[in-house]
């Protein structure tokens, strides 16, 4: 890509990570410690660690082998898409330029730091972007091998939008080919994992919806960024390494949080019509109470149970959805997004 050499610039350009854990201090050692290592010339980088109610010790391992890290700690686990919020508030108001949210299942190479920051000063339309995500290397080793399972998936989807694989005929949110940097992939969303956004993009448009609690939020904020006139995108020529797969893999709370966002994102979002909409939530609650649905597969009468929970939840949130569709359709480059169609020209 073409990018900008940030060193000698004044003043430096201020980039924060925020980490969040959940008892996951197995995983502590390498993140923070390959983010510390960064090789950032020209940035004032900030390492974030947000403990949410963990009972494994990860605080008190953190603040006594990286001193250097800013903890915060959370008296309960409120989830990930507030937890994440908590940290970007005080990213925010330490006057930074960018956030990178890094998962604790990562590790970092020397230069992706550097390489996000110069990418998005040299191409200002692009308000949240992502590395493409390759195997985790438990010997240490930051080197990148082969694509994780998210990586791969997100190169067979394309720029398709979020639902492709259940109503392929929506239109994709990508951009316009015109102005595009190179070696980048409009896919529908940056996964949370390695999530890096300019604070411009936070302070207009929002953090993360705290309603999705866990799963989707990053999704929901990609989809905002772009109707307020930014590009999103996964850059292809680097990387980092991510474990992947998280400690809910195959539980009810799982099961019963991703059903209930998919929803709820469905309802929140602008650019479905009506008829369509309706269509593929009723694709999907068939699906749902037959326990196959989104989340992982359980028995019929599970899958009842847990739909009908989701469903309560959005029935006593329907004024919500509503608020949340009409403030969507106030966005747009009045909220902070670059101005078209002089989209994505080098700078």
């Amino acid at each position: 890509m073409t990018s900008p050499n940030l060193t000698g610039q004044s003043p430096k350009v201020r980039v924060a990570t925020i980490t969040v854990g959940t008892n996951e201090r197995r995983w502590l050692e390498p993140c923070l410690s390959t983010l510390l290592d960064s090789d950032t010339p020209g940035i004032d980088l900030t390492v974030w660690y947000v403990d949410n109610d963990s009972h494994d010790g990860s605080t008190a391992f953190v603040e006594d082998r990286f001193p250097d890290v800013r903890v915060i700690q959370n008296r309960s686990n409120v989830g990930f898409a507030c937890a994440n919020n908590i940290g970007m508030r005080a990213a925010l108001d330490d006057g930074v330029n960018y956030v990178f949210l890094v998962n604790p299942d990562t590790q970092t190479p020397k230069s992706l730091v550097r390489e996000l920051a110069e990418f998005m000063e040299s191409w200002t339309d692009y308000g949240v972007v992502g590395p493409m995500q390759y195997e985790y290397d438990e010997s240490g080793s930051t080197a990148l091998g082969a694509y994780n399972d998210w990586s791969k998936t997100a190169l067979r989807w394309g720029e398709q939008h979020a639902f492709a694989g259940d109503w392929p005929s929506h239109p994709s949110p990508a951009g316009s080919p015109f102005g595009r940097a190179p070696n980048t992939l409009e896919h529908a969303y940056v996964q949370g994992a390695a999530f890096f956004v300019r604070a411009t993009l936070l302070r207009t448009v929002g953090l993360f919806d705290k309603v999705f609690h866990t799963y989707y939020e990053e999704t929901d904020l990609c989809r905002r960024a772009r109707w307020a006139g930014w590009r999103v995108a996964l850059l292809l020529d680097v990387g980092i390494q991510h474990f992947g797969g998280g400690g809910t893999t195959g539980s009810s709370y799982r099961r019963i949080q991703m059903r209930r966002n998919r929803y709820y994102y469905l309802l929140t979002d602008i650019d479905w019509r009506p008829l369509p909409m309706l269509r593929l939530a009723a694709r999907w609650l068939k699906d749902d109470l037959r326990g196959r649905g989104v989340g992982g597969v359980t028995t019929w009468w599970r899958g009842t149970w847990e739909t009908t929970e989701a469903v309560c939840w959005l029935v006593r949130r329907a004024r919500l959805i509503r608020a949340r569709r009409r403030a969507h359709r106030q966005l747009g480059p009045q909220a902070g997004g670059p101005a078209r169609p002089q989209a994505g020209s080098a700078r």
